[in-house]
């Protein structure tokens, strides 16, 4: 064999070392990518049934914590529920008792209730008698005070009149007097300006 075909010969072989390192390599890889897969799948599994369990033992343990909430609870309820009884029954006691202390107050307030009526009626009735008796008295009083009112208001009604007829004459006198005073005073006036006026046209000629 020649150098040219022992070097053909040598790369050939190395190709195919290459070619089937490659491919072992590749079904390596492919196996440990199934077998990653198995194992995700596996360890998912196995997740969700640890996570189930612990969920189990975890809901266990919350049924008992709630189971002796319960019965605590249950216990204390009744306690409660024996002293409220307990209560009402002391206070059914007593709701008694004070319907009876009650019942005796009421009697006695109504039958004092009743006698200050009847006192409070006599006093309204000598109260009415009198006030009738002074309505009377008063109403006499003022028909009298009335009739003597109105024969003074007659009385100086009349003074009046005189008065308003005095006064009307008197301003009527002064009227007329004022009048005539006013005319003579108008006609000194009128003398004076025409004596004036001859007196200055005299003056003027002479001059």
């Amino acid at each position: 064999m020649s150098d040219e075909e022992r070097a053909r010969y040598l790369q050939h072989r190395a190709d195919m070392e290459e070619e089937a390192r490659r491919r072992k390599q590749q079904l390596i890889a492919t196996f440990m990518k199934n077998k990653l897969k198995r194992e995700d799948a596996f360890a998912r599994l196995n997740l969700a049934k640890i996570n189930q369990e612990w969920r189990t033992i975890l809901r266990n343990i919350k049924c008992k914590e709630l189971k002796e909430e319960v019965e605590a609870v249950e216990k204390t309820c009744t306690e409660c529920i024996e002293n409220k009884n307990a209560v009402i029954k002391r206070l059914l006691c007593d709701l008694d008792e004070s319907e009876d202390l009650y019942s005796t107050m009421l009697h006695a307030h109504m039958e004092r209730v009743e006698k200050i009526i009847r006192i409070h009626n006599d006093r309204v009735n000598f109260l009415t008698e009198l006030y009738e008796l002074d309505k009377k008295e008063i109403i006499d009083n003022y028909q009298r005070e009335m009739e003597l009112y109105k024969q003074k208001k007659f009385e100086l009604q009349k003074d009046l009149e005189c008065v308003f007829y005095g006064l009307a004459e008197k301003a009527r006198t002064d009227r007329l007097r004022n009048e005539e005073e006013h005319m003579l005073k108008k006609d000194e006036l009128k003398n004076s300006f025409v004596s004036n006026r001859s007196l200055k046209h005299v003056t003027k000629r002479i001059e």
